[in-house]
């Protein structure tokens, strides 16, 4: 036994702070369905932001980015990921997800979140991504590795 390990039980004030979702497009694909994937992903209550750019070689695109700071719907998305999604991730080296601010990174198939589906992008991945960047809710003492695996055993 290592003794208590939280202050709060799980889903009563631990877990995360935000999520926001983002992808680079390009003018030609079709803005309203990716953005209206990124906002179930996100929650209903995200904010939609869209940036519009040029690429490195010149030619128009755009940054759409869902964001949610209530910690309620970053969990309910974590949640849309899926028990299979979320089985993977526990199992692969969860620990390279996460960076020192405690961020929790997810990238998925775009081509798939438009239609509804969910699917881990990877690094053979060649079509485009979404990048999810969930904030865990962590205090001194606490371990993130910890934290967002004991979320993720607790929606599957």
């Amino acid at each position: 036994m290592r003794g208590i390990q939280y202050c709060y039980p799980l889903g009563k004030g631990m877990g995360l702070h935000s999520v926001s979702w983002r992808v680079n497009v390009s003018a030609l694909d079709r803005i309203k369905l990716i953005e209206d994937s990124l906002k179930w992903i996100a929650g209903e209550k995200s904010s939609i932001e869209i940036t519009k750019d040029k690429s490195f070689h010149g030619a128009e695109q755009f940054t759409i980015v869902a964001k949610n700071m209530k910690k309620k719907d970053s969990r309910k998305s974590l949640e849309r990921l899926g028990r299979d999604v979320l089985k993977e991730l526990l199992e692969n080296n969860i620990q390279l997800r996460i960076d020192e601010d405690k961020n929790f990174y997810v990238r998925l198939k775009l081509s798939e979140l438009v239609k509804g589906e969910i699917s881990l992008a990877d690094r053979n991945t060649i079509s485009s991504t979404v990048k999810g960047k969930f904030k865990i809710e962590s205090y001194p003492g606490d371990s993130t590795i910890d934290v967002i695996s004991n979320l993720i055993k607790e929606l599957i």
